[in-house]
């Protein structure tokens, strides 16, 4: 599988109580610690993955505290997974797409969307976490929208990413994703969060449509 890191877009790294940081403030960086963090009880251990996975999730589990966008990004950029890599986490489903956890510990949470053409989230944000996205698979479609003034959202951009595309998200960007492919287009999309999503908004385009979802499993709710 080849990536062409193409479309890389780090958002302000924002935090609850500055809105209008700087994309250009250094984030802070986790300390490493002696041994890695437990994971999940709901994932595989490390020597059932392949083994070019289960060193970058090895890897991942030593740092404590939230990841910033910088290593998020150095995440994605040193996991180069071929198709074996993430073959038992692609996962289907004709009815709305699907979120398929390939790892998950109390300061990140690694999982594998797997969407069939016509398929879509909500318009949402990542409220209190930071994700980055890698496309693996296929051409993602992404609407990301700003409130205006009425209280209303108005979409400010749409673009294709392409399979190698790289995109950090801010925990308050809105944005949407989709599968606008032609029929029989699948769509493959590879989600770090930190800390792992346990609430987020959703919105719609009138202001009295948006409400806090908490999450007890982002698995059990459809975004």
């Amino acid at each position: 599988m080849v990536y062409a890191e193409i479309n890389i877009r780090k958002r302000p790294d924002i935090s609850e109580n500055s809105r209008h940081s700087s994309m250009t403030a250094a984030a802070p960086r986790s300390e490493i610690k002696e041994k890695p963090m437990e994971a999940s009880s709901d994932c595989p251990p490390f020597d059932t993955f392949s083994p070019n996975l289960a060193a970058s999730l090895r890897q991942l589990s030593l740092h404590a505290g939230r990841l910033s966008q910088e290593q998020i990004l150095q995440f994605h950029r040193a996991l180069r997974p071929a198709q074996e890599d993430l073959a038992p986490f692609r996962r289907f489903d004709d009815e709305r797409y699907c979120r398929n956890r390939i790892y998950r510990d109390e300061h990140c949470e690694l999982l594998l969307l797997c969407w069939r053409d016509g398929q879509r989230s909500q318009i949402h944000n990542h409220k209190g976490s930071l994700c980055g996205v890698r496309v693996i698979e296929g051409v993602a479609t992404e609407t990301v929208f700003e409130a205006t003034p009425s209280g209303q959202l108005a979409a400010r951009e749409t673009r294709e990413l392409a399979a190698g595309s790289l995109v950090i998200n801010g925990h308050l960007d809105i944005h949407q994703v989709a599968n606008l492919q032609a029929d029989g287009g699948d769509l493959v999309t590879l989600h770090l969060y930190s800390p792992p999503l346990s609430r987020m908004e959703l919105f719609g385009m009138e202001p009295q449509q948006r409400r806090v979802q908490l999450l007890d499993d982002c698995l059990e709710f459809q975004i």
